[in-house]
């Protein structure tokens, strides 16, 4: 079974338990803007603030669930469309995976599916070193400034990320890596901190079973990493 049919059936199992297979339940999936997503932070150099990401989001019954993702599509659907869709996309596989978390968040099978605001990612990134402890190099996976700003100060840091605008730029002392070097990363690495998102765009599979400790970031994995007893770090999620 691979990861997402993993996911699939983990879904599938508490709509059953919990009778809610034919239902005239809703998740609509929307996309926030960057203001709803992440309120006003102090900085403005954030993927979501510069149109790279857009954060979906999928109400059921109340419970919000969100996810990154570069592709997205507004759109209602019944709950037990989750158990059906094509995960063959970004778009799909956001709508899934936004959709996985607000009914596990609906069922308290999971938290912290709601991003953080304003001053909040930057106390997120100031408790990181907790997290990671006394460890050398660090892995990031995905651009992230506040914690790379963060992680530069205290730790040998690599980082990769897909957006061809990041690639070879000089951020706080740390060149930004192409997608290619991440194997080789992983080498170097002490830790794989990689972002949540990883599970919308598909390449969660290139961070497991690896023979490095791995703790992933944000609110997207907040349910897979309860389904697939997945790390996470996510300090000021909501």
């Amino acid at each position: 079974m691979n990861l997402y049919e993993e996911l699939r059936e983990a879904l599938r199992k508490e709509i059953q338990k919990h009778s809610l297979s034919g239902q005239n339940i809703s998740v609509r999936c929307k996309a926030l803007s960057a203001t709803e997503a992440i309120g006003k932070p102090e900085h403005d150099d954030y993927p979501i603030i510069k149109g790279k990401e857009v954060m979906v989001e999928a109400v059921f019954k109340g419970a919000k669930g969100q996810a990154f993702t570069d592709e997205f599509e507004n759109a209602d659907y019944l709950v037990d469309d989750l158990l059906k869709i094509k995960l063959n996309s970004n778009k799909k596989r956001s709508i899934f995976i936004a959709g996985l978390n607000a009914v596990f968040r609906y069922l308290n099978l999971c938290d912290k599916t709601i991003h953080c605001k304003d001053k909040e990612p930057k106390e997120c990134a100031s408790n990181l070193s907790e997290a990671i402890g006394a460890l050398n190099n660090v892995f990031l996976v995905g651009y992230q400034p506040r914690f790379l700003e963060m992680l530069a100060s205290k730790y040998s840091v690599r980082v990769v990320d897909m957006d061809q605008d990041n690639i070879g730029s000089d951020v706080f002392g740390v060149v930004i890596e192409p997608p290619e070097m991440t194997a080789d990363a992983i080498k170097w690495c002490d830790l794989i901190f990689a972002t949540g998102s990883t599970i919308v765009n598909g390449t969660i599979t290139n961070f497991l079973n690896q023979d490095k400790p791995v703790l992933f970031y944000g609110v997207t994995i907040s349910a897979a990493a309860n389904i697939l007893n997945l790390k996470k770090y996510c300090y000021c999620g909501h």
